[in-house]
């Protein structure tokens, strides 16, 4: 086995080379920087530390050989495990110089590792044996030998899921319906854009990683029609971590989109459709959702086929931005959720094992490689609040925010038809609640959809309290009559009610009713 780990890579060129991805580097350079789909790569060999002159050519050579063949995203991180080797030795021996790497070195560094971090000497063995196999000096005799035996531990995955983590962990039903509502909000009154809005519910909607959505391109979504005139929508995603070195675009998988989420990208095409052509792109070859922060011709290089694109980093961030923008109210801590794209596809997995999907199809709608990965997800289905009193609910519901309208007197005139009156049916007659301030069409079910929608006003003297007690004594109808997911379905209804019915207390006490 060390026979195979010495055998020579290919030799390291002398002038300029291309990496995996035909991009020109120097490998006679001391420093690099890469472009890649998720971001420009600093290599960098005249930082090292403690290590001789001998020693950061050597370790140049060995990455140049490995940047022929190898994703650079990888082996920056790779690199950067090196460093942290390096930095131990000096700590420990200041005045070293070091001119190769021996087994002592690494066994050391391994025990100097915390539990929680045992994976970097992991990584740490994973370079040293792709840097014998190039054959390029810097490694000890004993090194080489040790290396094929030496044990290691897995990075440990999961946890933020398994521990339902309340700033990087799945999202609970009432989070989630909380950022879907404040989305939609967003949208409705034109503070985000169609091409933003686009991205986020294609995102959530796929629970797709963000790099995914930066490699969408226009030609990759396919319209159809069935037999009954509707209309299909399907979108070739581009997979990613299907094995070493292979690169963005080269697997696809195809997804079936919902005809709303398909719809909404129709919109999105047309709008990229002439940023194409003000830009001279070929509409096919355009981004989904191109990143306009910089002008095309810009000095940076971008790898082929790519250009206009956003890398995985900027579309992460914006990302991000659009969701930490909504700045919506965690019911657990009281405060702003942290949102990311991470956390909206931990939910997506957690949401699909709490409807009972098995492992193998969580990790089909996760484009995972190994059922495995899906296994967390399964283990940590998120627990639903069983009960639900009236008690708990008006002390949660200020936090919740569910509530999204504006409380108001009753208007002393309603025979003029100026106000549209919100009803609830009660077993003597309709009482009226509300009103609504959209004067307009709307196809959602009165008066429940109408306490988390912007647009209701409901009155200072309604009977929310009544609504408050029926929507609970359902809930517990529904608990003993089927399961908690369907039992669960108005939670944040409830609370929308909740935080009324305490408004209209406050409001009484105050004598303002």
């Amino acid at each position: 086995m060390t026979k195979a780990m010495t055998a020579r890579a290919p030799s390291v060129p002398q002038a300029a080379a291309r990496t995996i991805d035909g991009i020109e580097f120097y490998p006679s350079a001391l420093s690099w920087k890469i472009p890649t789909a998720h971001g420009a790569v600093c290599f960098n060999f005249t930082n090292l530390p403690g290590a001789s002159q001998e020693f950061c050519h050597q370790a140049r050579d060995a990455f140049a050989a490995l940047l022929l063949a190898n994703a650079p995203e990888r082996l920056v991180r790779l690199l950067s495990r090196t460093r942290g080797i390096l930095k131990f030795l000096v700590t420990t021996d200041p005045t070293r110089v070091i001119n190769q790497l021996t087994a002592a070195d690494l066994e050391n560094y391994g025990a100097s590792l915390p539990n929680h971090q045992q994976y970097f000497l992991r990584q740490a063995r994973d370079i040293l044996v792709e840097w014998a196999k190039t054959g390029i000096g810097g490694l000890s005799h004993d090194l080489l030998l040790l290396l094929p035996t030496l044990e290691t531990k897995h990075h440990e995955i999961g946890a933020a899921v398994l521990t339902m983590d309340p700033t990087s962990g799945p999202l609970t039903d009432i989070e989630y319906e909380s950022v879907i509502a404040a989305l939609r909000q967003a949208y409705a009154s034109g503070e985000m854009s169609v091409s933003d809005y686009a991205m986020m519910a294609l995102g959530i909607s796929l629970g797709c990683r963000s790099m995914q959505l930066a490699m969408m391109k226009v030609k990759d979504l396919s319209i159809g029609r069935r037999s009954d005139g509707s209309r299909i929508y399907l979108l070739q995603v581009t997979r990613l971590k299907q094995g070493r070195n292979i690169r963005p675009r080269t697997l696809f998988k195809t997804r079936e989109l919902a005809p709303p989420i398909g719809a909404l990208l129709e919109q999105q095409i047309d709008i990229v459709t002439k940023w194409a052509a003000n830009n001279g792109l070929d509409p096919d070859e355009a981004p989904l959702f191109p990143s306009t922060t910089k002008a095309l011709h810009d000095s940076r290089v971008v790898l082929t086929g790519l250009k206009g694109h956003h890398n995985a980093k900027s579309a992460s961030s914006k990302i991000s931005e659009l969701l930490s923008g909504l700045r919506v109210i965690s019911a657990r801590t009281g405060k702003e959720m942290e949102l990311f794209q991470t956390r909206i596809r931990r939910t997506f997995g957690s949401r699909a094992a709490a409807e009972g999907l098995p492992a193998a199809v969580i990790a089909e709608l996760m484009d995972h490689s190994w059922v495995d990965s899906s296994l967390v997800y399964i283990e940590a289905r998120p627990e639903i609040m069983e009960r639900i009193d009236k008690a708990l609910a008006l002390k949660v519901a200020p936090i919740a925010q569910a509530f999204a309208g504006t409380l108001m007197t009753r208007p002393e005139d309603l025979s003029e038809g100026n106000v549209r009156i919100i009803h609830l049916d009660t077993p003597e007659r309709l009482e009226a609640v509300g009103g609504c301030g959209k004067f307009d069409f709307c196809g959602l079910a009165a008066p429940l959809a109408c306490y988390t929608c912007a647009y209701f006003n409901p009155w200072l003297d309604g009977i929310h309290e009544a609504l408050l007690e029926r929507l609970l004594a359902e809930r517990e109808e529904l608990l003993t009559l089927t399961d908690i997911r369907i039992a669960s379905v108005n939670d944040r209804t409830v609370l929308a009610v909740a935080d009324v019915v305490n408004r209209c207390r406050t409001a009484a006490e105050k004598g303002a009713v």
